[in-house]
C-alpha cells in the first residue's frame, strides 16, 4: 500500500511543508491548499474520486497505487487481465489446463475467491486478507438495481470500493476506456476500444442491408441434448443477432439471468432452422454430434444441409458465457458462417489476431484451426448474395 508523505521517516516536517506548498502553487491551489483538496489527495494520499456508471461517487486508489484488483464475475475479470494481468488479486473463474494454456501465464497462480451470480458468492474475508484495493462489477447489459445493491453490500461489508461499469454490447469500447483510466492503462484501453469498435462497425455494415427473407434462421442448441436455447430478448442471443441472424426460438425469458429456456424437439422440428449452433462437445458437453446423427433431428433443414456447427469455446465461449469481449471474435465468426459471401474475411487470420490483441496469446495456425473446429472453412452460403 502507498504511504502518505508524513509516514516516510526520511521526510521532515520542513521538507513535507515545502513539498505541499510547491504542489499547491503548481496546481493553482495556493500554499498548503493541496493537502485537503482532490488534487492533494491524488498526490499525497494516492486517492482520487470518480463517479461510476451507476452514478455512485467513490474514492479509489490512483493508478500508480492500484496493484490488487478483484471482480464480481468472470466478465469483469476479462476486462482486467486483458488490460494488465499483473493487477489481478485473484480469480473469479475456475480455469482448467486447456483454458490456462490460452491465457497470460499470471492466470495460473491466482487464488480463487468466488464470484457473484449463479448461486455463487465472493469470499469477503479473503478479499480483505489478500489486500484487494478495488473491485470491478461489470454488467453485460444495462446496470440494474440488483447490480447496485450487490455492489453496495459488498462494499459495506469489506470497506473496499466496488466500481459499477455498464458493459452492454454497444458500450464495450467506452467500458474499456473507463476501466483503463482507473487502472492507468489508457493507451492499452484505447487500442482495444478502437479495435472492438472497428469490428462492430464492420460486421454491422456487412449485414445491414440483408432483407429479412434472406437472413439466416438459426437455432442455438444448448445443453447435452440441444433442447435448451435463448430467446431473442436474452443477452446470450445478442451476438447472433448482431451477426445478422434471425432467432427461430419462440420462447419465454428462460431462467432469470441464465437464459437456457427449455424447448421440445417437436418445437425445433416445427421451427425448422437453417443453421444450428451447438455447444461444443469436448469442453461444454454439447449436442452437435447427437444432432448430426440422430434420426429424430434428421428432417430439420440445418441437419439435411450440413449446417450444424459447434461454437468455439476456448478459453471462453465465443458468443455468450461470459457475455463480454469474447463475443467480438464470435460476431466475426457468426457473420462469416451465416454470410460467407457478404462477410468474406479470413476467420482463421482473424482468430489469431483477436487472441494476440485481446488475450495476449500468440496462436499457431494449427491451434487456431483446432479452436475453430468443425466450422472451418465456412460452408456455402445458406442464402447466396444476389
Amino acid at each position: 500500500m502507498s504511504r502518505t508523505p508524513s509516514s516516510n521517516p526520511s521526510v521532515t516536517r520542513r521538507t513535507f511543508v515545502k513539498a505541499v506548498g510547491a504542489a499547491g502553487v503548481v496546481l493553482g491551489l495556493g500554499p498548503l491548499a493541496g493537502c485537503r483538496s482532490e488534487a492533494g489527495d491524488e498526490i499525497f494520499r494516492s486517492q482520487r474520486k470518480i463517479v461510476d456508471d451507476a452514478g455512485r461517487e467513490l474514492t479509489i486508489p490512483t493508478p500508480n497505487a492500484l496493484e490488487r484488483i478483484y471482480y464480481t464475475s468472470p466478465l469483469a475479470q476479462i476486462y482486467v487481465f486483458s488490460l494488465d494481468p499483473s493487477k489481478q488479486a485473484g480469480t473469479g473463474m475456475r480455469l482448467d489446463e486447456e483454458q490456462l494454456a490460452l491465457l497470460p501465464p499470471e492466470m495460473g497462480d491466482l487464488l480463487y475467491m468466488g464470484s457473484i451470480g449463479d448461486g455463487a458468492q465472493i469470499d469477503r474475508e479473503m478479499l480483505m486478507q489478500q489486500d484487494v484495493q478495488l473491485v470491478f462489477s461489470i454488467s453485460g447489459v444495462e446496470l440494474s438495481g440488483l447490480n447496485i445493491s450487490d455492489a453496495n453490500a459488498l462494499q459495506d461489508a469489506t470497506g473496499i470500493p466496488v466500481v459499477l461499469v455498464d458493459g452492454s454490447f454497444d458500450r464495450i469500447a467506452e467500458a474499456y476506456r473507463f476501466v483503463g483510466d482507473i487502472m492507468g492503462c489508457e493507451e492499452r484501453a484505447e487500442e482495444l476500444a478502437v479495435y472492438l469498435e472497428g469490428i462492430y462497425e464492420e460486421v454491422a455494415a456487412a449485414v445491414a442491408d440483408i432483407p429479412d427473407e434472406e437472413r439466416v434462421r438459426f437455432y442455438y442448441a444448448e445443453g447435452p441434448l440441444g433442447l435448451s436455447t435463448e430467446p431473442t430478448t436474452s443477452q446470450h442471443a445478442k451476438a447472433f443477432l448482431v451477426a445478422g441472424g434471425i432467432d427461430v426460438a419462440e420462447v419465454g425469458e428462460g431462467l432469470p439471468g441464465l437464459g437456457m429456456s427449455q424447448v421440445s424437439l417437436e418445437q425445433v422440428v416445427e421451427w425448422d432452422p437453417e443453421v444450428i449452433i451447438s455447444w461444443d462437445e469436448d469442453n461444454r458437453g454439447g449436442a452437435a454430434g447427437l444432432i448430426r446423427t440422430s434420426s429424430d433431428w434428421a428432417g430439420i433443414n440445418a441437419v439435411k444441409s450440413g449446417h450444424v456447427f459447434s461454437m468455439p469455446n476456448l478459453p471462453f465461449a465465443w458468443c455468450d458465457r461470459p457475455p463480454g469481449v469474447n463475443r467480438w471474435i464470435g460476431i466475426q465468426w457468426l457473420a462469416n458462417l451465416f454470410y460467407p459471401d457478404r462477410y468474406p474475411v479470413d476467420i482463421l487470420a482473424r482468430t489469431i489476431e483477436f487472441y494476440s490483441l485481446v488475450y495476449r496469446i500468440e496462436l499457431t495456425e494449427e491451434k487456431a484451426l483446432e479452436i475453430l473446429g468443425d466450422s472451418y472453412p465456412p460452408p456455402a452460403p445458406v442464402h447466396p448474395a444476389s
